[in-house]
């Protein structure tokens, strides 16, 4: 699609990039006296089902439904924008998991379906049973058969989510390839190292050795895997200096510092995603194309990431200032 094709969609989501909450929103919803305050917010500003009131206990309902009330904006306004199966491919990928897993098990696996994919839940659970990949794309027919031999063989249903994570990348990769867009193969690129770096980083701690990091390495980032074995024995503070030119250079410094001192991985987890926002804010300089509506969508699924960091911190008691710290930056 030409940019000309974006004139008006681009006036939509200028107008709801004023409804995005903002860091200052989100800083109040920490300091919420009640679940019941917090939860409040999210309803002026829109989120779940029109006139229904969120129940502070079942506030995941209300995430959930606006992350549907995204996607379906998205296609209301490019129908026909391949682009957008960059954020629609994990859903199904996600459900050819779940369906895979519980048909080697025998579980019901409705319940854990996901909307937001090119196929609807449905349609994919049909497909799977009938084994119909005639619909699906290569990479799609390539992960049911491999992991159903794969699973057939080890019993592992770790091995599914290798396989499918895999094949869904190579997926995303190839959408962005055919849209002849910098922009997006640059997100893409990015993203496939934001998830290629937080392995890395999980790899070390499990002790696992760079022969099995080699194997769930994913394939279209920018930083090649040769980057990550070659410093796989260094501190990750020094193995970021071999990232200097890579927007991920903070991530590994920073994330790596607070890793060893706190142990936990949520500091790196939270720069990844403020990489990727920081990357997709250049689509606010752009006046029209289908940059403003991917940089809106990036920023949207980071903000309901935040608004889940928060409620589930203040459900669990958490202390604010270490919610503070995870929240994801946002796209205003």
């Amino acid at each position: 699609m030409g940019k000309n094709n974006f004139v008006f969609a681009c006036a939509r989501v200028r107008a709801n990039e004023r409804n995005l909450l903002s860091k200052e929103k989100l800083n109040q919803m920490i300091d919420a006296r009640t679940m019941e305050d917090a939860v409040k917010i999210l309803q002026d500003a829109n989120y779940g089902e029109e006139g229904a009131v969120i129940q502070p206990l079942a506030y995941e309902k209300a995430l959930v439904k606006e992350s549907d009330k995204l996607y379906a904006f998205l296609h209301e306004l490019a129908p026909d924008a391949e682009e957008f199966r960059v954020f629609a491919y994990p859903f199904d990928y996600h459900n050819i998991k779940v369906l895979l897993k519980a048909e080697a098990t025998g579980a019901d696996a409705r319940g854990m379906l996901m909307s937001g994919g090119v196929f609807k839940p449905a349609e994919m659970e049909a497909l799977v049973r009938e084994r119909n990949l005639m619909a699906m794309t290569p990479h799609m027919k390539k992960a049911i058969e491999e992991a159903v031999d794969t699973l057939a063989r080890t019993r592992d249903p770790q091995t599914v989510d290798l396989i499918c994570d895999r094949e869904c990348y190579a997926d995303i990769l190839e959408v962005a390839q055919r849209s002849n867009n910098r922009y997006l193969l640059g997100y893409v690129h990015l993203l496939i190292d934001t998830i290629n770096l937080k392995t890395f980083v999980r790899c070390r701690r499990m002790g696992q050795g760079w022969g099995f990091f080699e194997t769930v390495y994913l394939e279209g980032g920018s930083i090649s895997s040769r980057t990550f074995v070659a410093g796989y024995d260094e501190p990750l503070p020094q193995f970021a200096q071999r990232l200097a030119a890579t927007a991920l250079a903070k991530a590994a410094e920073e994330g790596g510092t607070a890793i060893k001192e706190t142990g936990r991985f949520t500091s790196i987890e939270k720069l990844c995603d403020d990489a990727l926002i920081s990357y997709v804010k250049d689509a606010k300089y752009i006046s029209f194309g289908i940059e403003p509506l991917i940089g809106y969508a990036v920023g949207k699924q980071m903000e309901i990431k935040s608004v889940r960091i928060i409620l589930a911190g203040k459900a669990a008691g958490i202390d604010g200032s270490l919610i503070r710290e995870r929240v994801r930056e946002t796209y205003g």
